[in-house]
């Protein structure tokens, strides 16, 4: 991602990372790729009045209006990759990108642009909850607007003011040079799966149905069934990614040298203040 007229801080925040560790540990994006009205997750869904809400060990989230997919994830991870971002005349950020370049980079027909209208706007009209262990809260949509030049093939996305300053307080992780082989995975819940261990920075090993759980995958005899065989026939991509799963349905990660991570300028002065604290 390229840079115009923007903060120091936020040039580095954005150009240097791909997500805030949040928004891929609390389920905010589903472990699916495309709704089915027979689904769970689905029904559940439309039950709870287009709110779909998930409670995890690092905070509650709803998500309302839409349900967000491995898809949607998909395409904010390509755009925070080759788009250009600036600062606009009213303090706002946008980012802009070629569409058939996008698309191209996703692996989809450089001409479909009217699918790729439909996800943006459904990222610009589902709104997300969110409030951590601790009781703090955030409200916010990931973006607010956009545009398109037909002549020219360019999309801009307008991003909120309320996720500007939710992904500059937050951790984020940087694993873009992971995106192209990513992307290619087939299977969404696989997908799930990997971004959720890249927000780690450490070793770290989860029971498959615990893991499932807290991705907002639902858990009963058929689908961990199921869940337990996409595991399996995954097995090789899920360690070109540094992932295991074994016969005890453990699913272990071992950090990748290309994933990293950064505290925010919050995070690292109350660090820097306990550490003084403390000595």
């Amino acid at each position: 991602m390229s840079s115009q007229n923007l903060l120091p801080g936020l040039i580095d925040r954005f150009e240097n990372n791909t997500a805030t560790v949040t928004e891929l540990r609390v389920g905010i994006f589903a472990p699916i790729e495309k709704i089915s009205a027979n689904s769970t997750i689905y029904k559940d869904f439309i039950k709870n009045n287009r709110k779909r809400k998930l409670t995890t060990p690092w905070g509650e989230v709803t998500v309302k209006g839409n349900i967000l997919t491995q898809i949607h994830r998909d395409i904010i991870d390509a755009i925070m990759s080759i788009g250009t971002i600036e600062k606009t005349d009213n303090n706002n950020f946008m980012i802009s990108f070629i569409g058939a370049e996008l698309l191209r980079y996703l692996g989809k027909s450089p001409k479909n642009h009217t699918w790729l209208k439909k996800i943006l706007d459904e990222l610009k009209t589902t709104n997300i909850e969110y409030t951590d262990k601790k009781g703090n809260s955030i409200d916010f949509n990931i973006s607010s607007a956009g545009g398109y030049s037909s002549q020219k093939g360019v999309f801009v996305v307008m991003l909120t003011e309320s996720y500007v300053k939710f992904y500059e307080q937050e951790v984020v992780v940087n694993y873009k040079q992971e995106i192209p082989q990513l992307i290619k995975v087939d299977d969404a819940l696989v997908k799930a799966i990997i971004r959720f261990f890249f927000t780690h920075a450490n070793k770290v090993s989860f029971n498959l149905e615990k893991l499932l759980d807290t991705l907002g995958y639902p858990v009963n005899a058929a689908s961990l069934k199921t869940a337990k065989k996409k595991m399996r026939d995954h097995t090789q991509t899920l360690k070109d990614f540094g992932i295991i799963f074994d016969k005890s349905y453990k699913v272990t990660y071992s950090k990748r040298e290309g994933v990293t991570h950064s505290l925010s300028k919050v995070k690292k002065t109350l660090m820097e203040e306990g550490s003084k604290t403390s000595s």
